[in-house]
């Protein structure tokens, strides 16, 4: 199983079990670190189902800077669906690691686990993440889904839906501009 891929700048480092305490270590000492922390745990871990792996959780390093994490989950190997998203740290924001580490991610699903399909969506009232996916190449809007997510005052809210397919990824993206870590 490889460690990383690099491009562009950006290293996604997988996040495992052996490498979790190094992890939680590396995100200490910033303003958010206890809610990037929190997500860590929550959406970030690694997930098997029947014994493959489902969840492949990322830190990710602009230059040699702790930048977020970064995530690809496959939501079903028969029909070669994926869904994909970020998190990043404040003090990080508005310098394109979102839209900039979706090629690596595009590389994992459509070149190394043979998937068709990668989705993700955000708040209708999250500006900045609509941003951030409307900069991705290939991205398409595909719909609103109505009272899909919950906002941070814990109310229903619809959600913007994108995806791209793997024939849009061969179109849009050199693969050889990334590369795989050991």
């Amino acid at each position: 199983m490889f460690q990383a891929l690099h491009s562009d700048s950006i290293t996604l480092h997988l996040i495992n079990e052996n490498n979790l305490s190094e992890v939680y270590a590396l995100f200490q000492g910033f303003p958010d670190s206890q809610e990037m922390l929190d997500e860590l745990f929550r959406n970030y871990l690694p997930r098997y189902e029947q014994g493959r792996r489902t969840n492949f959780g990322f830190y990710s390093l602009l230059g040699q800077e702790l930048a977020g994490m970064t995530l690809l989950t496959v939501d079903s190997w028969e029909e070669r669906t994926a869904s994909t998203g970020a998190d990043v740290f404040r003090h990080m924001r508005g310098r394109g690691v979102t839209p900039r580490s979706k090629p690596h991610l595009f590389y994992l699903a459509f070149e190394l686990l043979g998937l068709n399909r990668v989705a993700t969506g955000c708040l209708l009232s999250n500006i900045s993440s609509r941003r951030s996916i409307e900069k991705t190449a290939g991205f398409q809007l595909e719909g609103i889904m109505r009272e899909s997510g919950v906002n941070d005052a814990g109310e229903f809210e619809d959600e913007y839906l994108y995806a791209i397919l793997r024939r849009d990824w061969l179109r849009l993206y050199d693969k050889t501009l990334v590369t795989v870590l050991e």
